[in-house]
């Protein structure tokens, strides 16, 4: 096996290990360590359904999901890719939402901020796919501040301190609901060739060796 094929070999492998940095949380058993904070904090309420929610208390704040510990530190291979969740709102009445924060990263004294753009459903799931680029609509500190940069999101992503979602949409009374949460890397195009031609050269080597 030559040094080329060695190389081809580490690379492959090296992306297929990159699925370390994982993570997610469908709820299938528990609250999987989320929790709230801001207007209403503390420990989420978790249905056996598979979800998990937090009864806003309306007191002027605004509530957010915590992401567990698994969810942060160097989650750097996930730049590129996407957070997905999806999110439910139950509220009586007439909608009167506000805007805010919809997903907050902390990380490497950086604190950036992302508008989804649309609200959760009242009574029905909607799905949601974050793109982790900055150039998709990623702001510095509050949605008035400054555009991120790729480099910013990066370092904020390579030590990842705090992941929020935001859980409370309606000025009045309602509970916020959460299930499916994945901050996944999926190998780019160039990663696959790579990993193709790790299994070539292993086969090429397996076949001279037995010939």
């Amino acid at each position: 096996m030559n040094k080329i094929h060695v190389f081809i070999s580490i690379l492959g492998l090296t992306l297929l290990n990159s699925t370390a940095f994982a993570a997610s949380s469908n709820f299938s058993t528990g609250d999987d360590g989320w929790t709230a904070a801001g207007d209403a904090s503390g420990p989420l309420t978790w249905n056996p359904g598979g979800y998990v929610s937090i009864d806003d208390q309306t007191i002027g704040g605004v509530t957010f999901f915590i992401a567990p510990t698994k969810f942060l530190g160097n989650q750097s291979a996930a730049f590129g890719t996407h957070l997905t969740f999806d999110l439910q709102q139950i509220y009586p009445g007439s909608p009167n939402q506000f805007e805010d924060g919809d997903v907050i990263l902390q990380g490497a004294g950086l604190t950036l901020v992302f508008d989804t753009g649309y609200y959760p459903a009242n009574g029905a799931w909607t799905s949601y796919a974050v793109p982790l680029i900055a150039s998709e609509g990623w702001r510095v500190s509050s949605l008035n501040g400054s555009a991120a940069s790729d480099e910013q999101l990066l370092a904020v992503l390579s030590d990842l301190s705090a992941l929020k979602i935001r859980a409370e949409y309606q000025s009045g009374p309602d509970t916020g609901l959460l299930d499916n949460v994945a901050l996944v890397p999926e190998p780019s195009t160039y990663g696959l060739m790579l990993i193709g031609l790790s299994a070539f050269a292993a086969m090429g080597w397996r076949r001279r060796n037995q010939g």
